[in-house]
């Protein structure tokens, strides 16, 4: 142990001597004063009266870049305000009905009512059936309807005769009028066995029509009012708009 002591002793004198000696380069003692004189520079080192500081300053200036302008806000439209349009007032509407006309009657009012700006018209005619017809449909000529007739003779049904051209059905062969269907059948039934072809048979009785108007209520009372005063033989009733 005290050897190592001692070996120890040698060796710290000896690091003690050489950086004594400057083996280990120049101490910080000897070199601070250079270093700190190179750092200045004292030879560079220039002192500014005023004058100096303030053309300093302007060149520092003129080396800045101005900022970028700042747009100006926009000024803002003033608002506008949209009054909206009010929806038209919806118009009344009404129907009314007249009843029972004939055929002559109702054509005048449909022809009248369909002329009114507005009007939305309707007929519902109906029959009230009294007898069947047993014919033969209308020819196109008078010759055509005899020549038809004839031919009909000729195989023993001799029963018939040609509606005149200024009759309610021109040029129609007539076989006969019944007062219930089952007994106009039986008549084409017989004619058929005849051999004649092309029989019909027609529902006859009074038809009427029901005509229904539909429009603005104040225009279509005021017509109405008209309509009942001139014409007659039908019925004035109320119905659905």
């Amino acid at each position: 142990m005290l050897r190592f002591l001692v070996i120890l002793l040698v060796l710290l004198n000896a690091i003690a001597l050489a950086a004594w000696q400057g083996w280990f380069g120049q101490d910080g003692t000897r070199r601070e004063p250079e270093r700190v004189t190179n750092q200045l520079k004292p030879e560079q080192i220039t002192v500014l009266d005023e004058a100096g500081v303030l053309a300093l300053q302007a060149a520092q200036r003129e080396l800045t870049p101005a900022p970028a302008p700042v747009p100006e806000p926009a000024p803002e439209s003033p608002a506008v305000s949209v009054v909206p349009t009010p929806a038209p007032a919806p118009v009344p509407q009404a129907c009314v009905a007249f009843a029972g006309l004939d055929d002559a009657t109702a054509d005048t009012l449909l022809r009248e009512a369909r002329a009114e700006a507005g009007f939305a018209v309707r007929d519902i005619p109906s029959t009230d059936v009294t007898s069947w017809w047993v014919h033969i449909p209308a020819l196109p000529t008078k010759t055509a309807a005899e020549q038809r007739a004839a031919e009909i003779r000729a195989k023993g049904w001799t029963d018939l005769f040609v509606v005149g051209e200024n009759g309610a059905r021109p040029l129609t062969i007539s076989l006969g009028l019944f007062k219930s269907a089952e007994a106009a059948a039986e008549q084409r039934r017989r004619i058929e066995a005849k051999g004649v072809r092309g029989v019909a048979i027609e529902e006859r009785g009074d038809t009427t029509h029901r005509v229904e108007i539909r429009g603005p209520a104040e225009a279509l009372i005021d017509s109405a009012g008209r309509w009942g005063e001139r014409l007659g033989g039908g019925t004035r009733q109320d119905c659905l708009p």
